[in-house]
């Protein structure tokens, strides 16, 4: 693995805010040339709220509010103890979006600095003109292969993921599946899978969010709308034997699940077809369907194979330094 000290670039992610971030984020803190934060930089709580009152989505909506530039030094203002260039991600375009012009004073301070937007959402779900997005940053970067395609941007396909909580090995589990996710556009499809897995005898935990009352089913297991923290989550991934992966309609890459099921060392079983072309695709735990018509109910009845999974080192947060230093220098 090569060395953090002879990367091209410091790195500042703005925007990580989220728990389920952590995995993927919190690993990267440790080292002096990384800079994680939750917002776009750290005061007191004045300056912060007149900040977030400044960029606030519905505010801005009605009126954009200028002289939003007032606030770029401390966006930008950083730690880094050396000269080199720095990498300004936005996740979810955070910031820059809101304040296009911050584009042009990040490369008014060093014209090697780079500002990459990073998706790790669906675009298309987006009210997004592209194109004008593509005119304040350096690069745009997604999770999601066929948008990549779409829409001539940078595609990631690693794993970036390190566990927060022990991995067991348990010969019983509360759970035979276990889903978490928002309905979006496949709430038919969760429900159709949900009823499927339970007439054949399977022990599932569904929990749902943002689904209406009219549209709620009457099952033991399946839980609707109920706020649950990062840290629950994983711990049900833990209780549980199989994880399940249903991925939105226009989606082409796998979500969080996959990398839930590999590093704590879980079956999957996914509707995510293309995932049989990655080189981290095992058979022996993991399984796809197209419909829920077609699962492999075998499949989860037969004892977890711990044996047969990959190297965590695949996983290691890490790798997206060494991504984002391939794609910034050409390497």
């Amino acid at each position: 693995m090569k060395d953090l000290n002879d990367t091209n670039y410091n790195y500042v992610f703005y925007n990580v805010n989220e728990d389920y971030l952590e995995p993927s984020f919190k690993p990267l803190e440790k080292y002096p040339q990384i800079e994680v934060r939750k917002n776009a930089f750290v005061s007191n709580n004045l300056i912060q709220k007149l900040f977030f009152l400044h960029y606030s989505y519905k505010l801005n909506r009605r009126i954009r509010v200028p002289f939003k530039k007032l606030w770029f030094k401390k966006i930008c203002n950083n730690s880094f103890d050396n000269n080199k260039p720095i990498c300004f991600v936005f996740l979810g375009g955070k910031y820059i979006n809101d304040a296009p012009e911050l584009f042009y004073y990040i490369k008014k301070l060093n014209p090697e600095n780079k500002v990459v937007i990073y998706c790790a959402d669906l675009i298309s779900k987006k009210n997004w003109n592209i194109n004008k997005v593509k005119s304040h940053c350096d690069y745009i970067v997604t999770y999601d292969k066929g948008e990549a395609e779409k829409y001539d941007i940078c595609h990631y396909k690693g794993k970036y993921y390190g566990a927060l909580i022990d991995i067991t090995t348990p010969s019983e589990f509360e759970n035979d599946v276990y889903f978490l996710g928002f309905a979006k556009d496949r709430l038919d499809e969760i429900h159709n899978t949900f009823l499927s897995l339970k007439n054949q005898g399977f022990n599932c935990k569904f929990i749902v969010c943002g689904v209406d009352n009219d549209k709620k089913l009457s099952e033991e297991g399946l839980i609707y709308n109920r706020p649950i923290s990062y840290l629950e989550n994983l711990k049900n991934v833990q209780n549980s034997k199989c994880v399940l992966e249903l991925i939105q309609g226009g989606s082409s890459s796998a979500t969080l699940r996959t990398s839930e099921a590999q590093v704590y060392k879980r079956k999957l079983l996914t509707n995510n077809i293309s995932i049989v072309y990655q080189d981290y695709y095992d058979a022996s735990n993991m399984s796809v369907f197209s419909n829920f018509e077609d699962i492999d109910f075998d499949f989860i009845r037969k004892p977890i194979d711990y044996c047969s999974f990959v190297k965590r080192d695949m996983y290691n947060p890490y790798n997206r330094i060494l991504f984002f230093e391939e794609f910034l220098t050409g390497d």
